[in-house]
Formats: structure tokens, sequence, C-alpha cells
């Protein structure tokens, strides 16, 4: 998983979207816990894909288990059950869709503006809620990164 994790990374930084830290932090716990699901609810091969539309950026994991997952409740200290609470939370817009073989999960981003050149925002900046043509390539972009087999743990 964190190889798969560091791969998203390294692929959406090389598209230059200029994206925030703090973006790309959210990005990396939104991925990781995508795709821990994928490994622990199915025991058939995943695929991830990510996605640049032009103004968000689209993470997808497709399985070959047919059941949706759906949040569920769990307590604060809980070891396990908060992964979709957390990307209902980051993410711009989730959701799953069945497929022939299994479904996908997916999650969107937003991407905010990029820091300023010294790497920080300054206390008065205002930070715009969405991308902006002449800072984002409005190309679309797509990679199919890992297909991997997974397997059901206990």
């Amino acid at each position: 998983m964190p190889e798969a994790r560091r791969l998203v990374l390294t692929v959406v930084r090389g598209w230059d979207l200029q994206l925030t830290s703090e973006t790309l932090e959210e990005l990396a716990l939104l991925c990781s816990e995508i795709i821990a699901n994928a490994v622990r609810h199915t025991t058939g091969p995943s695929t991830l894909t990510v996605l640049w539309t032009g103004s968000r950026l689209r993470v997808e994991v497709t399985d070959t288990a047919p059941g949706l997952p759906a949040p569920r409740g769990c307590t604060l200290n809980a070891e396990s059950g908060r992964g979709l609470m957390l990307i209902a939370a980051l993410a711009t817009d989730w959701g799953t869709t069945p497929t022939p073989t299994g479904k996908a999960v997916w999650f969107e981003m937003t991407p905010t503006a990029t820091e300023d050149e010294n790497g920080q925002h300054h206390a008065d900046q205002q930070v715009p809620e969405k991308p902006t043509a002449s800072t984002h390539p409005t190309a679309l972009r797509r990679t199919t990164l890992k297909t991997y087999a997974t397997g059901r743990r206990s």
C-alpha cells in the first residue's frame, strides 16, 4: 500500500498541478484508505487509476468484489472502520460504481492554489477553492498505476 500511495503522489507531482503540501498530504491519506479497503475486502486483483479532469483529481480503485462499501458507525477509539468517513470528510466527492467484474470505489479532490515561491502562505493571502486555468493544466490526464493481487485478512 505505501508503494501505491507513493506512485500516486509521483504521478500527480509529474503532472505539475502545483498542489499545496496540505492537499498532497490529504491525497496521500485518502489513497491509503481507498487502497487499504481494496486489499482488506477483496481476494482478486485490483487496479488503481488516477485521473486529472482539468478541475478535479480523481483516484479510483477497481476490484472483483461485488459488494459496495458503506460508511459504518464506529467509535473514536476503533482500530478500523473510519476509512470511508475520512474520505467523505476530506474529498470533494466520492462514491462506488458496480462494474461487470466487481466494483469501482473513487474519490475526487478539487485542488487549491499552490503555495507561493517560498513555500509558505501569507496570513492575508486568500486561497481560491478551485484551480484556475492559469495554474493548472486543462488537458485530461489518466494513469493506471498498478494492478495488484489482494487477499482477505482476518
